[in-house]
């Protein structure tokens, strides 16, 4: 005689599962706060059993909550030189950020005309940048700078072509006390010529895992994961703007 399987649809399960769950923790927890009766037996018992399937995920609503209720505006020290066309001289992303090259190893005449129409109502002199072009399975990285406004033109207004950009910014990555969970990069804004930090934005990256508890018991696939994990989450494009774009 044939066997028969019975096939449950791999939402449902998760559904069925989760809600299971949930409601095995609700059921506990009153029940021991009735024996004990205690109400804050039932709401601490409650969320440590709530944390043996979902920790991470409440941690990383508690800390985006925290950075975008609480420090998205912050962080800036003090403002920015600028002339008295509200442009800051100089500036150095060359840590911060690197532009895909299309082309070729270096930037074509296109390319640069592009990257000096974004910058050169905020910037006068020039902006360095970081480059990099995958080819034959390799990567190659270069710095290079751009020369902005009447200075891509006359040549004898440079200088020094060996001159350091006024305004750096730098990234780095913050080692935290929850490495597995979530992950932070720093960036700094740096005045070369007075050697101050004037600000500093963040990047905070949520991270994933596939070994934990719901993972095993609870129908938590990949697919899963990925999808209820958080977006990065960053203040660097708004402090960028405050300092060097915002005329006010």
């Amino acid at each position: 005689m044939p066997s028969f399987q019975i096939l449950m649809p791999e939402n449902f399960m998760f559904i069925i599962s989760n809600l299971s769950f949930i409601s095995f923790c609700f059921f506990i927890s009153f029940i021991v706060s009735k024996i004990l009766k205690s109400a804050i037996v039932f709401f601490v018992l409650l969320i440590c059993l709530f944390s043996t399937g979902y920790y991470d995920l409440i941690i990383k609503y508690v800390v985006k909550n925290y950075y975008e209720l609480s420090q998205m505006d912050s962080k800036i020290y003090t403002q920015a030189f600028k002339n008295k066309d509200s442009k800051i001289e100089s500036l150095s992303v060359v840590g911060a950020y690197i532009y895909p090259l299309k082309y070729s190893s270096t930037l074509s005449s296109s390319e640069k005309e592009e990257i000096a129409s974004m910058h050169e109502n905020y910037i006068e002199k020039f902006i360095d940048i970081s480059t990099f072009t995958y080819k034959f399975n390799k990567y190659t990285y270069n710095t290079e700078r751009v020369y902005l406004n009447s200075y891509k033109y006359d040549n004898s207004l440079i200088s020094n072509p060996n001159e350091e950009a006024r305004f750096v910014i730098s990234k780095s990555y913050q080692d935290g006390f929850l490495p597995k969970i979530f992950g932070k990069y720093e960036y700094k804004f740096l005045d070369k010529q007075t050697n101050i930090v004037i600000a500093t934005a963040f990047k905070i990256s949520f991270l994933t895992s596939y070994t934990k508890f719901r993972n095993k018991y609870l129908f938590w696939t990949q697919e899963k994961e990925d999808e209820f994990n958080l977006p990065p989450i960053e203040n660097f494009d708004n402090i960028y703007k405050k300092l060097f774009i915002n005329t006010k």
